[in-house]
């Protein structure tokens, strides 16, 4: 199991993105190391990286139907995970124990953390320095 994060998924398709030739090369190496891996994310990652592509393409209709293949059309090749109810005391509990003055997490980026251990993943993508220590981070 691999957790996918923002600007991983964002990367892959936005050309002018400093890390799009090292997220696509991550992918490749991907498929042909681990033909059956499974990759998740959440709703959370979506919503953040459809924000971000109508603020860096500014509202390109072109741009939001190109990520629409790749979370839920042609081009998709990982599963969206609901979160529960239940889960959000979870999540909450690992946004306190790993949020600190100098390593400044999102609710999201909690929402990794509990995805990542919730499914006993191999890593997370993710182009973010601060899951070092405490996820196994592919980058």
């Amino acid at each position: 199991m691999i957790v996918l994060d923002t600007n991983f998924i964002f990367a892959l398709k936005a050309k002018n993105d400093k890390n799009h030739a090292r997220a696509n090369e991550i992918l490749e190496n991907l498929f042909e190391e681990y033909r059956d891996i499974v990759m998740i994310t959440s709703y959370f990652i979506i919503s953040e990286t459809l924000t971000l592509v109508v603020a860096r393409f500014h509202g390109n209709i072109q741009c939001l139907k190109e990520y629409y293949k790749l979370f839920w059309g042609a081009e998709n090749f990982f599963k969206i995970v609901d979160i529960e109810n239940n889960e959000y005391q979870k999540i909450h509990h690992f946004l306190e124990k790993y949020c600190t003055q100098k390593r400044k997490l999102s609710f999201v980026d909690a929402v990794l953390i509990y995805l990542y251990k919730k499914y006993k993943a191999r890593y997370i993508i993710s182009f973010d320095r601060h899951f070092d220590s405490i996820l196994n981070r592919l980058y």
